[in-house]
């Protein structure tokens, strides 16, 4: 990287799009942007880097911009022995930067694979879109989806639609789409405005490109956690699986989801474990593996993994949330409202820091029940000033005792969507409404297998 905060986009857009064009050499494996890009910009090792992601080869390059032009170069490096395989140095106008990440990826997987076939190599090539500006602005998008804040998630929404309205044949600015749409209720947006949004933007994607596995993923989250129609959903991950096998966030969301349904937990671990093989070194995937223990009930596994991932991520903030609903499992109180303190600060979103703070001041008055008033006070608070889940508040008052209310808040949340719900049977803070017919009554609205 030159170092120009403005041109980082470009440079990790042309790293995503060479990762995502090397997959379709065969039987090569790629690893994701997840483990390779906490090497971005520092000087590395190439050998131990690439022990580190259990590769046999590793490409490295360095991007700069100059003026109107672009600078590349690229290196492909056998791991094994340390011995550069292959180098060059690309340049070209920014308006040719299509043409020019397609000779790279063209020339990597010349290297890598001797004996492309003409489709082969077109598969490599592709690149979806002909249009340069509309390439850039997808590229922007990418960039501000991989933050993962509300924020910034409107933004890529904002440069994918831009994308499409150069070229509203780009299959791939539209699965951006469904991406972002998809994960906007993880932070705080309401289901029922963003859900059928992913799913419309998915089917377009798919419609215009049949070949995209990640579409079909994304298809699979929103069946499961919005429609609740768990077969077909799993229908939507079959088939994703079936178009790039080797997708490890594919393999992630399949895992969290059947996790939290429950009554497969060896099978959701082994989906989890199959994302860590393919993606070692990505922090989310450990994650994911902790919740699958918490939803096992396997609260000290929970704990060890997720507190390898803080240690190797420090600043990581899901970790933290893994970490409290283990500590909280385990009822260590002091520890829930450290680690759901930890999360807000690092996540940076003020909504969970509020709710910290609340729950520490109960903590301090009247305990844990004073802490659990507080949390219900804040989050109430909070759904005035925009959308806030219900089902959160419904556990809260579960764990409380007060069975009215939770149930109360449980139906909001069905009213409202929320794809929490497809945890009910797993989620150790509901256990005080198990045997309330009234609860029988919403796990068999919802549809959640038997």
């Amino acid at each position: 990287m030159s170092g120009d905060a403005n041109a980082d986009y470009l440079s990790d857009g042309i790293t995503e799009s060479l990762i995502a064009s090397l997959t379709h050499v065969p039987e090569l494996k790629v690893k994701s942007r997840n483990s390779v890009f906490r090497y971005k910009g520092k000087d590395v090792d190439v050998q131990k880097a690439g022990n580190e992601l259990g590769v046999s080869a590793l490409v490295s390059g360095r991007m700069v911009p100059r003026g109107d032009s672009i600078e590349v170069s690229a290196e492909l490096t056998d791991v094994r022995d340390n011995t550069e395989i292959w180098g060059q140095h690309y340049s070209g106008r920014s308006t040719e930067i299509i043409s020019l990440q397609q000779q790279i990826a063209g020339d990597i997987a010349e290297k890598l694979r001797s004996k492309l076939s003409t489709s082969e190599k077109q598969q490599v090539a592709k690149q979806g879109t002909r249009n340069p500006e509309a390439y850039e602005l997808y590229l922007k998008g990418r960039y501000y989806w991989n933050k993962r804040t509300p924020s910034d998630l409107a933004t890529a929404i904002s440069y994918f639609n831009q994308a499409i309205a150069r070229d509203p044949g780009y299959a791939l600015a539209y699965s951006g789409l469904a991406d972002a749409y998809s994960v906007l209720p993880d932070f705080g947006a309401s289901p029922s405005k963003n859900y059928p949004k992913s799913n419309a933007a998915a089917r377009k994607a798919l419609e215009l490109d049949a070949t995209l596995a990640r579409p079909h993923a994304v298809l699979g989250v929103n069946e499961s956690g919005y429609d609740w129609d768990f077969a077909g959903g799993e229908a939507e991950f079959k088939k994703a699986f079936e178009l790039d096998p080797n997708d490890a966030t594919d393999h992630q969301w399949y895992a969290e989801g059947i996790g939290m349904i429950g009554g497969r937990e060896q099978e959701a671990l082994a989906e989890a474990n199959r994302a860590h093989q393919l993606d070692p070194l990505s922090p989310i995937i450990s994650e994911v593996v902790g919740l699958i223990h918490t939803t096992a009930r396997q609260y000290d596994d929970a704990i060890v993994v997720c507190t390898n991932v803080t240690k190797e991520n420090p600043i990581f903030a899901d970790a933290h949330r893994c970490l409290a609903l283990a500590y909280w499992g385990k009822s260590m109180y002091p520890k829930v409202i450290e680690e759901f303190s930890a999360y807000g600060q690092l996540s940076g979103d003020r909504n969970e820091s509020e709710f910290a703070s609340a729950m520490e001041k109960g903590f301090r008055l009247a305990g844990w029940k004073g802490a659990l008033t507080k949390g219900i006070e804040i989050r109430q608070a909070q759904r005035k000033m925009g959308y806030s889940s219900p089902y959160q508040i419904a556990t809260l008052y579960a764990d409380l005792g007060d069975k009215d209310q939770a149930v109360k808040w449980l139906n909001t949340a069905y009213d409202e969507r929320d794809g929490r719900l497809v945890g009910l049977k797993t989620d150790f803070r509901l256990n005080r409404l198990h045997s309330d017919p009234r609860f029988a009554e919403l796990v068999r609205k919802v549809g959640l297998p038997q």
